[in-house]
């Protein structure tokens, strides 16, 4: 218990925008949804929880035989009847954890190209190269509060993929 309250305070200490950034890659990468909820803005957390929610809701109008066909392409081993005990977390979980996205997100780096800062607030400009692909740059933005800089703007990614 001790550990995780000091991880927790640790990622939500982030003392500078680059630190920020660096925590949520590093959460991503350990595929935890509640440590990559905990370094983003309260409100892009939301935003992630509710479109994951919005997902779920699919999903729980899926056929059994669907489900485990979109189960099959996360490379998951989950039974059609377990998504009744599904939250918003578990969706989030599957969506960064799966063994594929685990093994892409792994195989990829980050690179923080420069940052923007006006006030409490900031602009990371980075650039992902994922294994085979073309490097993909975007714009992060960054919030400073009492607790540190935190991450937002992850909520059109995290659609398109469940998009997807």
């Amino acid at each position: 218990m001790l550990q995780g309250i000091i991880l927790t305070l640790t990622l939500l200490s982030a003392n500078t925008p680059e630190e920020a950034i660096l925590d949520t890659w590093s959460a991503i990468q350990d595929g935890s949804p509640h440590t990559l909820l905990s370094t983003l803005t309260p409100s892009c957390s939301e935003s992630i929880l509710r479109i994951c929610s919005e997902y779920l809701d699919t999903m729980k109008t899926l056929t059994p035989l669907e489900l485990g066909e979109l189960f099959a392409s996360f490379r998951l081993e989950a039974a059609p009847n377990e998504i009744e005990f599904w939250n918003s977390t578990a969706v989030l979980e599957m969506l960064i954890s799966s063994p594929g996205h685990h093994q892409t997100i792994n195989g990829s780096t980050m690179t923080i190209d420069s940052i923007q800062i006006i006030q409490n607030k900031a602009i990371a400009f980075v650039t992902i190269n994922m294994p085979s692909d073309q490097p993909t740059t975007f714009e992060l933005p960054l919030s400073s509060s009492p607790l540190g800089w935190q991450t937002g703007g992850l909520e059109s990614i995290a659609e398109t993929i469940l998009d997807i």
